[in-house]
């Protein structure tokens, strides 16, 4: 676990890690929301739909963004003040995808950061980007 201040971070400080997106994964989630749409669980819908396999749910792709942005970049003292997503490429069920977080701006005044998010696959086709804004506490403070 990270626990940085955002007098140590600087433009341009990156965080990655690959995950894989197996069968079970993807199975405790479809559980969870039962979000059962076709292209995620059943095969020839997908295929129907023009999809190569059965496409990653894109919540579930997203969910990672907040362990790392939590407890690596920019780190544990630190909430979420907002996050956006944009999908440009699918994720196929099975894959191997890479997490980057990247710090783009600090806002000292605000005590807040400004990271990039990307999701990639394997062989670099962007399937995420995205952004966040990172706010840090002081203990004590709501």
């Amino acid at each position: 676990m990270a626990i940085l201040t955002i007098d140590q971070l600087k433009v341009g400080d990156s965080y990655s890690e690959e995950l894989r997106l197996d069968e079970e994964t993807v199975g405790r989630f479809v559980e969870l929301t039962r979000d059962r749409a076709g292209i995620h669980v059943d095969k020839a819908f997908s295929a129907q739909r023009g999809f190569a396999g059965l496409v990653t749910h894109g919540f579930l792709l997203s969910i990672p963004f907040s362990r790392i942005l939590g407890m690596e970049l920019p780190g544990e003292d630190t909430v979420i003040g907002s996050i956006e997503l944009n999908f440009h490429a699918p994720v196929y069920q099975g894959a191997t995808v890479r997490y980057t977080v990247t710090v783009r701006r600090i806002l000292a005044p605000l005590r807040s950061v400004a990271l990039d998010l990307t999701i990639k696959t394997a062989d670099g086709t962007l399937c995420v980007a995205g952004k966040t804004t990172c706010v840090f506490k002081d203990k004590g403070t709501p």
